[in-house]
């Protein structure tokens, strides 16, 4: 049968945690953003919560950013994790970025997390925020936009580390056993930045970060957001090929199954993570495959 695309995002919060389930763990926050057993827990009150089969980490998209230097308010139960105050103040300041760091702070909570969810025989999916995200808790977006303009070679060489970063969190990831890794980069989107600005930065790196965590997957599959996936397919970057399920299934039902078959799909996307729970849409999930010649 002949199936359209069919994404629309409804721009839900990844990152709220609804009282119900705050009451019944009696987790504090936000030492729960920084302490892995307590990631854990709240990780599989959230999956059972939600009638999930899913277990998803971290519950913000600050976590690489801080690892990668930035200053990050990690807030109280009703305001989760956010810039505090930007670590770059100039482009010139960007030649100083860090190499992150997996074996400190809350990342190797997360990282714990992972895997100790894994060894719990959960399907655990890891969220990894892509380059724009990051950039924009580490340095005022329109200072970064100036310098696209006026200081590219410095703007390049920042990016390179960026995508090193990303790709090196989402493999460590997959090796504790996170069999998704949730790829998404809201803040880069092709209606925020522009078609000049994605095809050249923030769609190029993401096309690098999916071709390299990609092709060192054996286990495990991306789940690209549906944003990403659409603009990818728009732009030429990508092509879509539906797999049919029965549509009595929820999409984590779908996702646990194409894993467990371990057929030869590394990225899926045209739908959102956050959906694992509700039933599929049109009795489908859609396959990605990256179009060849846009690395760089």
């Amino acid at each position: 049968m002949e199936v359209k695309i069919n994404f629309k995002c409804t721009s839900d919060n990844l990152e709220e945690i609804p009282q119900d389930v705050i009451n019944h763990t009696r987790l504090k926050f936000p030492e729960t953003h920084t302490n892995m057993n307590d990631m854990v827990s709240l990780s599989k009150a959230l999956r059972k919560y939600q009638e999930d089969t899913i277990c998803k980490l971290p519950f913000c998209v600050t976590v690489e950013a801080e690892a990668m230097g930035a200053d990050i308010n990690l807030g109280d139960e009703k305001m989760g994790p956010r810039v505090s105050d930007y670590v770059f103040n100039s482009i010139d300041e960007l030649v100083n970025i860090e190499e992150i760091n997996l074996s400190r702070g809350r990342i190797k909570q997360v990282l714990g997390a992972v895997e100790n969810l894994s060894n719990q025989n959960e399907i655990v999916s890891l969220n990894v925020a892509g380059p724009f995200t990051i950039i924009s808790s580490l340095i005022e977006p329109r200072t970064f936009y100036s310098g696209i303009r006026k200081s590219r070679e410095i703007v390049d060489q920042f990016m390179q580390v960026i995508e090193d970063n990303i790709v090196k969190y989402a493999l460590e990831g997959v090796k504790r056993g996170a069999r998704i890794i949730s790829y998404g980069d809201p803040v880069g989107a092709l209606d925020i930045v522009g078609p000049r600005v994605y095809k050249e930065i923030s769609g190029r790196i993401t096309y690098n970060i999916l071709k390299r965590v990609g092709d060192n997957l054996e286990n495990s599959i991306i789940h690209l957001c549906g944003k990403t996936s659409t603009a990818f397919e728009q732009l030429g970057f990508s092509k879509s090929e539906p797999i049919e399920y029965d549509e009595k299934l929820t999409y984590g039902e779908v996702i646990g199954d194409l894993l467990e078959k371990n057929e030869d799909v590394k990225i899926i996307g045209h739908s959102c993570i956050k959906r694992t729970p509700l039933k599929i849409k049109d009795s489908v999930i859609w396959r990605i495959e990256l179009e060849n010649g846009f690395e760089g």
